[in-house]
């Protein structure tokens, strides 16, 4: 998790195929520094530098003293992120305090820009001042390039500092800047930096979408430079997706460059990088080559990357159980990145430090460092400008709140702080939303605007088009706009952020809010071994399970692929059944069971797992989910003096094709609503499911009046989004479900386009965060509306989080692909028996139970297994 220049800010990197003259060999000294300039502004150093060379010997020759230090700063900067010096720094100050200087901006511009260049490589918060000042400067001068130089700078020793907040709109709109003014260098250079923070940030994918727009587009321009920057952020993400082959060719590729260009800044950094991809499947010559990396930064005075290299050193010593060696690299680096003032990888250095102390059997030690390591990551958590980049960062920098929770469970045996560290991560985001009652709101600048308008249409565009190679472009064109509609919550004051700073429900709390009825299994998956954490009224503790997170996930995988199969009663059921339930006492399987899950065991419904007699948990247990014991807390304080006015809301019925060519063959074999993602290049379009308007109507009829039903060309987004959606007890929408683990924002309920207000029909995730809804349910009759990115102890990035976000009480969604005439039944079981005022997950239990029963062996699993009730259980 490290790069010299590190952003996992969401920002604009849109950058057109631009081509740019190159400039012929010149024999005047000012035509000489002209190309140098030019070159140096694509950050093609090797040769910006000779001809800086040439010109100021040139210039000297001639006696023109000021063309001379022009070229001479001129090279300072070049050189400075070649291989900077630290008597470059005592030169430029020298140069500064120049009358010459001094009396000229244009001259005094070019004599900070070298200086901030040299500054950066002694400790990036050390330039801070100086590219203050060249933005105030350029900005004056009318230089519309270096102004959005210095700001995309100074964004990223904001992020450096901890100030994601400033961070995230400082680099965003440098970034976009730098696109209009067609500075293409500077485009893909802070792009690349973007692309590596994509992957720091847990989202590999969109790192090496970035990164492989600025190879690319690098490619098309004449004279770049060569995008170091780019290939390194991409073999990291290679690296993170496990493709060791692929990610080796990459480095292999870039560090051969990189010798022949003495490009010894990008060397070092590839070489850390190179050390950490053979890490996995070769920690002696990993060691080595991280070693040679070390010493190659210490000779070339590379800090950023020193620290970096002494961090994944210190890393693979304690994996190969070399821990005297990993704890004195750990500390070094852990003084290294203070040092640099580097907030936001200092959390990481400090667990590493704790866990190696913890294997030593320095407990009083290990705890201080991961309290400390937390304290640090609350203030990144303050200071984050939107819920989504909070949920990234407690993904990224899950290893400290695991390994502290099992430092406090096991090596201190104190349950309730192995409780609370949980607590502090889990469904963080949802439980900071719950607790701020602030409504979330877009941007309305006039960028984020124009950019959701083009979103609308690019996706308008995906819905309809069936040639791969035009949905490949498209998907391309999709990806550019996102980046400039990520959003960006209102700021909030001091007072505000004081309210959420870390306050998860205590474990004293929680057992008194449970019944006798109930109990809480909140799960951790750890390498070596597993653990449940169960909570009843008046007993808590921790079992171990006999299965770490590898074995519990193959499982999971083997479970699901049965279940895809149909096959009756899957063995795995019973396999994860042994794991999950029968280490646990028998006396807290209450008969209503909430579960907080983790990592892949978000993706499987624990109801249907079966005990050693052969039987479902579902016969004697009613299973909920929730993100987090707080979060269910909080939704349970979540009760309204008086119910919405309106009982019900019910879409169904979309029209996906035209009405004139639709057809079914309802004496068919039962078929399964398959979505064709609109997301994916071979995608197609959506098949209409035919009986969900009467599972709509059916609903609406239990409930009576007053209600409100969208049906057939009503079922649109637009129509959708244009009820009081604030006003209705139970919202319920069947229609597809679209999941997305590379890009969550993207997940969507498929609703019905409409043509008047331009819709694309696409209800996304980052729509749904924006609605305000008081609803004591909502109901996702869809497929795969539970399923999503998994985000270490944070959760699940899903359809039914966000839901829940924006309000809901509970969520009924679902696992896995749906079963159009199977839905419509167990939903029609599922509100008759919420009619008859049964909670939620009851309802949903004797649903499944009734469906069992009507069809009997022909209910396998895949048909009924796959809902699941998240959120408050009982009123």
């Amino acid at each position: 998790m490290r790069a010299s220049r590190p952003s996992l800010l969401p920002v604009v990197t849109v950058i057109f195929s631009l081509s740019l003259p190159s400039g012929a060999a010149a024999s005047d000294p000012q035509t000489t520094l002209a190309e140098a300039d030019r070159l140096a502004m694509l950050y093609n150093w090797p040769r910006a530098i000779p001809l800086y060379t040439d010109a100021e010997h040139e210039f000297r020759r001639l006696n023109n003293s000021k063309g001379a230090l022009e070229a001479r700063l001129g090279w300072l900067r070049a050189e400075a992120y070649e291989e900077a010096s630290p008597s470059f720094l005592a030169e430029v100050d020298r140069d500064l305090r120049s009358p010459v200087v001094q009396r000229e901006a244009r001259l005094t511009l070019r004599c900070m820009t070298a200086k901030a260049a040299v500054e950066e490589q002694v400790n990036e918060d050390y330039s801070r001042a100086t590219w203050e000042k060249i933005e105030e400067l350029a900005k004056r001068l009318g230089d519309a390039r270096w102004q959005a130089r210095a700001q995309a700078e100074l964004g990223i020793i904001a992020f450096l500092d901890g100030d994601v907040a400033t961070a995230t709109q400082t680099l965003k709109s440098a970034l976009i800047s730098l696109y209009l003014q067609g500075d293409m260098g500077a485009a893909i250079y802070y792009g690349s930096i973007v692309g590596n923070g994509k992957v720091e940030a847990g989202q590999p994918e969109e790192g090496i979408k970035y990164c492989q727009t600025a190879i690319q587009t690098a490619g098309t321009i004449r004279d770049m430079g060569f995008p170091f920057m780019a290939y390194e952020g991409k073999a990291r993400g290679l690296i993170a997706l496990q493709q060791s082959a692929e990610a080796k060719q990459v480095l292999d590729e870039a560090i051969g460059r990189a010798q022949v260009e003495n490009a010894f800044a990008a060397e070092a950094q590839l070489l850390v990088v190179r050390g950490k991809q053979e890490a996995a499947t070769n920690p002696q010559e990993a060691a080595k080559d991280l070693r040679e990396a070390i010493d190659f930064c210490r000779e070339h005075g590379f800090r950023h990357p020193l620290a970096w290299g002494t961090f994944e050193l210190a890393t693979v010593y304690g994996d190969q159980g070399d821990l005297p060696r990993a704890q004195r690299y750990a500390a070094s680096a852990e003084r290294r990145t203070e040092a640099l003032d580097d907030k936001y990888h200092l959390p990481e250095d400090l667990a590493l430090m704790a866990d190696i102390a913890a294997r030593t059997g320095q407990t009083r030690e290990a705890d201080l460092l991961y309290r400390r390591a937390e304290d640090v990551t609350e203030g990144l958590l303050l200071s984050l400008p939107n819920r989504e980049l909070e949920s990234s960062l407690i993904a990224t920098l899950s290893n400290i709140y695991l390994g502290h929770f099992r430092l406090a469970a096991i090596r201190l045996n104190n349950l309730s702080e192995a409780f609370r560290i949980l607590e502090s991560a889990r469904g963080r985001s949802i439980a900071d939303q719950l607790r701020s009652g602030t409504e979330p709101r877009a941007p309305n600048d006039e960028v984020t605007q124009g950019a959701s308008k083009e979103l609308q249409r690019v996706q308008i565009q995906l819905l309809h088009a069936s040639v791969p190679a035009s949905r490949s472009s498209l998907l391309d064109r999709l990806f550019e706009t996102e980046q400039l509609v990520a959003p960006t919550n209102e700021a909030q004051t001091t007072f505000q952020k004081a309210t959420l700073r870390n306050t998860p429900v205590s474990l004293r709390a929680i057992q008194g809010s449970l019944s006798a009825n109930e109990a809480i299994l909140e799960y951790v998956l750890d390498d070596s071994q597993s653990f449940c954490l169960y909570v009843t009224h008046d007993r808590a503790g921790l079992s171990r399970l006999p299965a770490g997170r590898k074995d519990v996930e193959a499982l999971v995988a083997a479970y699901r692929a049965e279940i895809s199969n149909g096959i009756p009663a899957p063995p795995s059921a019973a396999q994860l059944y042994s794991v999950l339930f029968k280490p646990l006492p028998l006396l807290i399987l209450k008969p209503n069971l909430v579960i907080v899950p983790d990592g892949k065991l978000n993706l499987i419904p624990f109801d249907a797992l079966m005990d050693g007699t052969g039987e479902y948990v579902l016969r004697s247990q009613t299973v909920s989910y929730a993100p987090s014991a707080t979060v269910l807390n909080l939704l349970g304080h979540r009760r309204k003096a008086s119910p919405a006015p309106i009982t019900f809301l019910g879409v169904g019925g979309v029209r996906y094709q035209d009405p004139s060519t639709a057809h079914r063959n309802l004496g068919e074999k039962e078929s399964f609503a398959s979505v064709r993602d609109p997301f994916d290049p071979n995608g197609g379009p959506l098949p209409d499911i035919p009986l969900s308007a009467d599972e709509v109507t059916s609903a609406g009829a239990i409930f009576g009046k007053p209600n409100v039903l969208l049906l057939g060309p009503e079922a649109t987004e637009a129509a959708f989004k244009a009820e009081p959606l604030d006003q209705f007890r139970i919202i319920h929408i069947a229609a597809h479900g679209i999941a997305s683990s590379k890009f969550p924002d993207r997940a969507a309920l498929a609703l019905g386009e409409d043509a008047e207000h331009k819709d694309d029909g696409l209800l996304q995730a980052r729509e749904i965060r924006q609605l305000r809804l008081s609803a004591d349910l909502v109901t996702l009759s869809a497929c795969d509306t539970g399923a999503g990115r998994l985000e270490g102890e944070e959760g699940i990035e899903s359809l039914e989080r966000v839901f829940l976000f924006a309000g809901a009480r509970s969520v009924v969604a679902s696992l896995w692909e749906t079963s159009d005439t199977y839905s419509e039944s167990l939903m029609d079981h599922f509100y008759g028996h919420l009619a008859e005022g049964r909670q939620p997950a009851q309802a949903l239990r004797q649903a499944k139970l009734d469906l069992i029963q009507e069809f009997g062996d022909r209910a396998v699993p895949r048909l009924w297994a796959g809902f699941v009730v998240v959120g408050a259980v009982a009123e």
